[in-house]
């Protein structure tokens, strides 16, 4: 006989499936719901997360519900739920922001919560998706990010994708005791097409 909990935690599996909005082999992407903010804490909390993506200041579960609200108010924001496939298990969120809608401009965000998520596809399938949606659908002509230089393995990915390194913002954020550059990095959409159309 079934118990109860796993009944719940298949009706879960099914309502988050039903609310995917991109689809890829390894993960899904879906509209924040309200149990998420615990997961986003995490990524702005945990020792390992802070470490790739610079937060500097703890953040609780009320400040996370207020962000979200607010981002969702925020029309030059479009944030989204990275969900593994086979479990349907939130692991992380991705966004654009400061969306130009003239210029046809976003900035790219991704973090993925717990390290046991890391370097398994889960990141990179992501940016794919997101760069699909930015110039299929949302008629984007150009996508940009800021990411450390030390981050060699997010670089990795993302000049996977297409993303060029196009300057570098010298000591741009104070971490561990050290100032770090940045690297500015972007695709438009002529790149994004060439490059599927050499895959």
């Amino acid at each position: 006989m079934m118990h109860f909990n796993n009944l719940l935690f298949i009706g879960k599996q099914m309502k988050s499936a039903k609310e995917a909005f991109i689809t890829g082999k390894k993960v899904f992407l879906r509209p924040v719901q309200e149990e998420d903010e615990s997961m986003i804490a995490r990524i702005e909390n945990h020792p390992d997360a802070r470490e790739t993506l610079f937060y500097a200041l703890p953040t609780s579960l009320r400040q996370q519900r207020e962000k979200i609200t607010k981002h969702a108010d925020d029309p030059t924001t479009i944030l989204l739920i990275i969900c593994r496939k086979e479990d349907h298990t939130a692991i992380g969120q991705t966004a654009f922001f400061r969306i130009d809608w003239v210029g046809r401009m976003a900035t790219f965000y991704l973090g993925i919560a717990d390290k046991e998520n890391w370097a398994k596809g889960y990141g990179s399938e992501t940016t794919a998706l997101m760069l699909d949606y930015a110039f299929q659908t949302l008629n984007l002509n150009r996508v940009q990010l800021h990411v450390a230089l030390e981050n060699k393995g997010a670089v990795k990915v993302y000049q996977r994708n297409g993303f060029q390194i196009e300057g570098t913002l010298r000591e741009a954020m104070y971490h561990r005791g050290h100032y770090s550059d940045f690297y500015v990095m972007g695709i438009l959409k002529a790149d994004w097409l060439q490059n599927i159309n050499n895959q």
